[in-house]
């Protein structure tokens, strides 16, 4: 059971699954085939419920964590494929510090200084 499904082109089993579907049909009336497809739809389900469950167990397990989009860490640019740790708590506090010690004409005067920079690398670049 191992190698089911089959390593095949998705096509040829789309392809294979409409023409079941079709000759399922045969001379059944409109209610019978509505009531032999919620038949057929009520076992995928179950397939479905069963390996879902299944999967979440191993990741709990495994120790994988859950992706979730719609959590607030996302929604702020959390990545749910990285791992990243928090900042150690010296950084914090120095760059909480730094932050409430900047005044505003320290600032501008920063980014005076770094277009000033910026322009020389400038230059640089043309005259070589």
């Amino acid at each position: 059971m191992h190698d089911f499904p089959p390593n095949v082109n998705w096509r040829y089993t789309t392809l294979l699954a409409t023409l079941l579907g079709y000759v399922a049909c045969g001379d059944f009336t409109v209610r019978e085939q509505v009531a032999l497809g919620n038949w057929i739809l009520q076992i995928g389900q179950t397939i479905l419920t069963n390996a879902t469950y299944q999967e979440l167990i191993e990741a709990r397990i495994m120790g994988e964590e859950n992706i979730n989009l719609n959590s607030d860490s996302f929604k702020h640019g959390g990545s749910p494929f990285i791992k990243t740790n928090p900042p150690p708590p010296e950084f914090s506090s120095f760059y909480n510090a730094f932050k409430t010690q900047i005044s505003e004409e320290e600032l501008a005067n920063l980014q005076c200084a770094i277009q000033r920079i910026y322009e020389e690398l400038e230059k640089i670049k043309r005259e070589s």
